[in-house]
């Protein structure tokens, strides 16, 4: 005789960077079953699916047993969370925002089925958090600074973290809230694509994070003497030039990011010859695109997805514009934590960290800089155990990376994210 199977997921709700035993018992020993997930999210259902051999006392364990066959190899507890997919090739297209726009505060729920001879014998679920329960957030509509601001609750001053969109603009809410999670107070700030800022990526004040950083100082939760700055691709590049003229900004996070100032771009990836910052009511020079022959020809010779990448390499050997255009990352008012996926197929995020490493090296930075390296990740690195088969599938532009490359990088790069942040600002882990 044996117990009926189950399906055992602790805990059953969970932020998202934390990890989830999975288990299933109660089946015949040495018996062949399936466990799959499933994640319905904006218009497409992820999936996942692992097969397994019971052990002797008919139980599975993730965490210490690699599958047989399935959507990732290996032991791996959390498998079946990162290596999810869209059901079929046609939703990745309908599933493209979500390799790096959620929607949090809202949770998502992941599925579980354990199957034996095709038969569906036990259910699971779990709830995945952006925000923690002691987390509120506040949005703040003002003439000048559109923002949302996510605090822990409680009465301590705390440290501030400014989250910086992508090109995508609107609000990174994604990172804001997983930060407030950890103890930090987090605080979107909004510089294009929001009604009452700019409209496309063309001659962005860099005043807009100015004027945001002004607005949280005189917030009695935030300790104006603490505050740094992060931002992912066009968000990094942002980050990095208001940190070099922003001296209340204490530490950079930047992710997928460059030397120089680029070319202003819509959010349809079409340029202008102008540039995307302005800082007093005068446009920063900037890097000037120049298409190659190889870059055009892509387009003729096959669909999407495509190189960006070759663009800003063609572009970065202008020596002259590219000298004009550095960003003088040298007079950034605190450390420097740089994060890029050396398959990177948007920007050679990579090389340009490198130069970054390198002008500082030259001009004798006074405080630390680190550069972290993602041999088999691309262009959007990420939180642990989201998805990452779209990022490395691409949409119109292509991303780099392979599954495996971003869930090491996402894992290690938040991890150490989160610990440099605590270190520079001087912040407690509340975990601890």
């Amino acid at each position: 005789m044996y117990a009926a199977p189950r399906l055992v997921v602790s805990p059953e709700t969970t932020l998202v960077d934390e990890r989830v035993h999975l288990r299933a018992t109660g089946l015949r020993p040495g018996a062949r079953v399936v466990v799959r997930s499933s994640m319905p999210i904006r218009g497409a259902v992820f999936r996942g699916e692992a097969v397994f051999v019971a052990d002797a006392n008919g139980n599975v364990d993730l965490d210490s047993v690699a599958p047989v066959q399935g959507t990732y190899r290996g032991a791996d507890g959390m498998g079946l969370f990162w290596a999810m997919g869209p059901t079929k090739a046609t939703d990745i297209e309908a599933s493209a925002d979500t390799a790096g726009s959620w929607a949090p505060p809202a949770p998502f729920v992941v599925h579980f089925q354990l199957l034996v001879d095709s038969t569906v014998v036990a259910r699971a679920s779990v709830v995945r958090r952006f925000m923690g329960e002691h987390v509120a957030m506040q949005r703040v509509d003002e003439p000048e600074v559109k923002a949302h601001l996510y605090l822990p609750t409680g009465s301590a001053r705390l440290p501030l973290v400014v989250v910086l969109s992508g090109s995508e603009g609107g609000h990174d809410d994604l990172r804001a809230s997983m930060l407030a999670s950890r103890g930090f107070a987090a605080m979107t700030i909004a510089y294009v694509g929001v009604l009452g800022t700019s409209a496309e990526l063309f001659e962005v004040p860099v005043e807009a994070v100015e004027r945001g950083i002004a607005w949280a100082a005189r917030h009695p939760r935030l300790d104006s003497t603490r505050i740094a700055i992060m931002g992912a691709s066009k968000g990094a590049e942002l980050a990095l030039v208001a940190a070099s003229r922003i001296p209340r900004l204490r530490a950079v996070v930047a992710s997928a990011p460059t030397d120089a100032v680029g070319q202003g771009i819509d959010r349809n990836g079409q340029s202008r010859a102008t540039s995307s910052w302005t800082w007093r009511g005068q446009p920063l020079p900037f890097v000037r695109q120049v298409p190659p022959p190889e870059f055009e020809a892509q387009f003729r010779q096959h669909g999407p997805p495509y190189r960006l990448r070759i663009l800003y390499e063609a572009s970065r050997r202008d020596t002259a514009s590219l000298r004009a255009a550095q960003i003088a990352v040298e007079s950034v008012n605190g450390p420097i934590l740089l994060v890029s996926g050396e398959d990177d197929q948007l920007t050679p995020s990579s090389e340009q960290a490198e130069s970054i490493i390198a002008r500082l090296k030259a001009h004798g930075f006074r405080h630390s800089a680190e550069h972290l390296r993602f041999t088999d990740a691309g262009h959007q690195i990420l939180l642990p155990f989201l998805p990452t088969l779209p990022r490395s599938a691409g949409q119109f532009w292509m991303m780099g990376g392979t599954p495996d490359g971003y869930l090491r990088a996402d894992v290690s790069s938040w991890a150490r994210t989160l610990e440099f942040l605590r270190t520079s600002l001087g912040a407690d882990d509340p975990r601890r």
